[in-house]
């Protein structure tokens, strides 16, 4: 078996997840149970050991979250691994697999590449942060991300936080190196639906409300 094929029972066990996850993220939703500031946009990320479900801050670091959201529509991140793991943090969505791979857009032929964009709201206070990772420069960020598993302050204002999980905590914990990403979409998205990077913010009215990981 391919190690990029899913087990029939794990297979099976997806198809029946998947479809039960979304109606309940999109009643939670409609009923007003989770607070969607600005109707931000939700990504379920369908991995290996299980599902992890992101909100996506479109309206506090716009062009981050609309890069994440493009890589997520094109397909981008299915079938990558998560090359890094330890015990504060999980990185993924790089296409070499080895921390050294960037998003080549395919109508330019040209690298892209995303400037540090850090919000006062948003902290690396708790578990489920999601943020954009990058090289020494803090405006090469591209297309992998990581999820901490812990607080860590130090990283505040030096990496582009873009997200946090509200489901799915107990899998990011689960993931080891090579577990891989199935397919990643996108729930609730209601505005710039071209998904192309934008432009920066204004200020935020209010900071995020709080879910599963301070989120």
């Amino acid at each position: 078996m391919s190690p990029f094929e899913t087990e029939p029972g794990i297979r099976l066990f997806q198809m029946i997840r998947r479809p039960l996850l979304l109606l309940l993220i999109l009643a939670l939703i409609f009923t007003g149970k989770v607070n969607a500031q600005s109707q931000d946009p939700y990504v379920v990320l369908n991995t290996s050991k299980g599902t992890i479900v992101m909100r996506i801050y479109t309206g506090i670091a716009p062009r981050t979250a609309n890069n994440f959201l493009d890589l997520v529509s094109r397909g981008f991140y299915n079938g990558l691994s998560f090359h890094r793991v330890e015990n504060w943090v999980i990185q993924g969505g790089d296409p070499n697999g080895n921390g050294t791979g960037l998003f080549v857009d395919p109508e330019t032929g040209q690298v892209r590449y995303l400037p540090l964009e850090a919000s006062p709201y948003l902290h690396h206070n708790a578990p489920g942060v999601v943020a954009m990772a990058h090289s020494r420069s803090p405006n090469s960020g591209s297309c992998q991300f990581y999820i901490t598993k812990k607080a860590s302050p130090a990283l505040d204002g030096s990496y582009s936080i873009f997200g946090g999980v509200v489901r799915g905590m107990d899998v990011v914990y689960n993931i080891q190196i090579g577990d891989r990403i199935v397919s990643a979409e996108i729930v609730n998205r209601s505005a710039n639906r071209s998904g192309q990077p934008q432009g920066s913010a204004s200020a935020p009215r209010q900071p995020p409300p709080t879910g599963e990981s301070g989120f």
